[in-house]
């Protein structure tokens, strides 16, 4: 499904840390704007009540407490001269509430059990906000005077300061909220569309830098479809090598070279062994059919036959081959049992002598203890391969020396002999499968090319190496170093 592609996860995720990022701050900004609204109108109250308790005293007699007197005060809520009449005081004090009334605050006057003992004109005439600020002043149940304190609190649809005086009455100078909520409300519809917006803007610049920053991802997929199509020389278009998908495209690039080497290698190679069995194959039918075709005498017969056998030999001996080679591509296990090299080129030192003769070559032995851990039958075709070709690849009267021995901490074998030698050109080809230096020379002693291959592929099986240096006319050195037990 769409959802599932890394675009949209990228942008799940995009979306998901901007909306709470966006949340974050501005919930943190609301509350903080809020909050110095709230103190703003607190600063208010407060300064209305600092202004106004002198009238409230002069409005309500005893507010202030049993014992304190009436205190005179202008209009503009000040104490006045104590040569003022009563009546004059009164219409000052009158004067001053009207003034903070005119600001938008009401005042009243409640005593401990709710009763209202003045109450301004804007004043809320609910009975339950006046319950509320009872209760959220906490009044003590006993009758005794109490400390004068202020309270800022909230109620329903108000901001007030609650100030009790040293009596028995409260002082409320509160102010309307409603205006303040519609403002707060405003703002935050306001923030959530700021925030959706921001959230919306943003996701759509995250879907677009996803998807440059995926255009080589789409890029590396086609190429990738063109080589599973069968397009194998395909490669994929680097830009950036140091980027992550740069790398990527490198790394894929390199393996798809690989597998293509790899593709044409395995086509060549089932071809060259379709070639090698064909002749065998073919020399067996034709005699075989020949043979059948009219009567033939005896020693004929005897003749057929034996061109059948060696046919099947050669068969045989190309099958065994390419089972010997799959099983090493295919990582068989090297059975790891203690011998000496130089047990092994004895042995085959040995076995070759006949063919030698009959070659006009020369083997010399020089062997001296190299020991090894490994499979010893299979060390033993590795020294018998080297030096049998030695042998048959060169005129007679070549020499072939063996060498065996412990040098710079490895056990060696070294196979040279001073034949004919190998062209410079061809030094790092006689390693591959089916690769024959002289074909002609090598169907005439029932080679198939795969010798070398083995030798190569068994001494890397034990972990060691092999080297071969050659000048045409002066011989060759083949050099194989094992771990020395």
């Amino acid at each position: 499904m769409i959802f599932h592609s890394i675009r949209w996860r990228i942008l799940a995720w995009n979306f998901g840390l901007l909306a709470a990022t966006a949340s974050v701050l501005l919930v943190a900004f609301y509350r903080h704007e809020k909050q110095a609204r709230l103190q703003e109108m607190d600063l208010r109250l407060r300064q209305e009540m600092t202004r106004g308790m002198g009238a409230v005293s002069e409005v309500v007699p005893g507010v202030g407490g049993p014992r304190s007197p009436a205190p005179a005060v202008r209009a503009n809520g000040k104490a006045a001269p104590r040569g003022d009449s009563p009546e004059q005081r009164a219409t000052k004090a009158k004067q001053a509430l009207t003034e903070i009334i005119g600001t938008g605050v009401w005042v009243q006057v409640v005593d401990l059990q709710a009763k209202s003992l003045y109450r301004s004109a804007n004043a809320p005439t609910d009975p339950s906000v006046v319950a509320q600020a009872l209760a959220d002043l906490e009044v003590p149940p006993d009758d005794g005077p109490a400390r004068p304190q202020d309270l800022m609190v909230t109620l329903t649809g108000h901001r007030a300061l609650l100030h009790r005086p040293p009596g028995r009455n409260l002082v409320i100078f509160g102010v309307a909220t409603a205006q303040l909520d519609a403002s707060l409300a405003s703002l935050a519809r306001s923030l959530l569309l700021a925030g959706l917006a921001v959230v919306f803007v943003g996701c759509g610049i995250g879907w677009i830098l996803a998807g440059r920053s995926l255009r080589p991802i789409d890029r590396i997929a086609a190429d990738a479809e063109g080589v599973a199509a069968g397009d194998f020389g395909r490669k994929i278009d680097v830009e950036d090598t140091e980027s992550e998908l740069g790398r990527l495209a490198v790394v894929l690039n390199d393996t798809f070279g690989k597998m293509n080497a790899a593709r044409e290698h395995m086509a060549q190679f089932t071809a060259d062994a379709s070639h090698e069995l064909r002749t065998p194959l073919t020399v067996i039918l034709s005699d075989s059919q020949g043979a059948l075709r009219q009567e033939r005498t005896p020693e004929e017969y005897r003749a057929t036959l034996e061109t059948i056998k060696q046919s099947a030999l050669r068969m045989k001996s190309i099958s065994d081959a390419l089972l010997e080679l799959a099983q090493g591509d295919a990582g068989r296990p090297v059975v790891q049992d203690a011998c000496d090299l130089a047990d092994l080129a004895d042995e085959s030192v040995a076995l070759l002598g006949r063919v030698a003769r009959e070659h006009g070559a020369k083997l010399v032995p020089q062997l001296e203890g190299a020991p090894v851990m490994g499979d010893a039958g299979r060390l033993g075709r590795v020294i018998l391969n080297l030096s049998i070709n030695a042998i048959l690849h060169n005129e007679a009267g070549v020499t072939v020396t063996v060498t065996t021995g412990v040098h710079e901490g490895f056990s060696e074998l070294r196979v040279a002999d001073d034949g004919r030698g190998i062209a410079p050109e061809n030094l790092d080809r006689i390693f591959e499968r089916f690769r024959r230096i002289d074909a002609s020379r090598s169907r005439h002693t029932g080679g198939a090319g795969l010798g070398l291959a083995i030798v190569k592929q068994t001494v890397e099986a034990h972990g060691g190496t092999i080297a071969v240096t050659s000048e045409v006319g002066k011989g060759t050195v083949f050099v194989v170093r094992l771990p020395k037990a």
